[in-house]
């Protein structure tokens, strides 16, 4: 007979979506990323920078624990569309290791030139968008 030890039940992480500065800056932890989900979460993104009155918004994208991705660019591109041609797209900043996701996002954001960047760190990534707009409180 094996043993196993103790048993531990296993949850897939959801994907979130929150406001890290209200009306500001969005913060979506993404960790399961499939075709038919991506749109659905873009429009998610899209409608909370819709809220704000501010002339930008900047979105930033935690894919640090990613387990699955869409790999087709012509479903990326459709995906991304609503935000990316969105006049209050401010900064889209992701933070990743995988360098397949961030030739993606990369390819991706170039489509519709909005300002991007990709960073292996969230500090980082959170010092680079404090020097890109200083009307943010302090991120650090």
């Amino acid at each position: 007979m094996i043993n196993y030890g103790d048993t531990k039940e296993f949850k897939m992480q959801e994907n979130t979506i929150e406001w890290l500065i209200e009306k500001h800056v969005i913060l979506s932890k993404v960790h399961i990323w499939d075709a038919d989900s991506l749109a659905d979460h873009i429009l998610e993104v899209n409608a909370l920078v819709n809220q704000s009155d501010l002339p930008l918004v900047h979105t930033l994208w935690d894919f640090q624990d990613l387990e699955s991705y869409p790999t087709n660019l012509n479903a990326i591109r459709k995906a991304v569309q609503p935000l990316f041609t969105n006049e209050q797209c401010g900064w889209v900043i992701t933070v990743m290791q995988n360098p397949m996701v961030a030739f993606l996002a990369q390819a991706g954001s170039s489509m519709y030139g909005v300002r991007y960047r990709t960073f292996k760190a969230m500090d980082d990534a959170l010092e680079f968008l404090q020097g890109q707009d200083t009307t943010l409180p302090r991120l650090l």
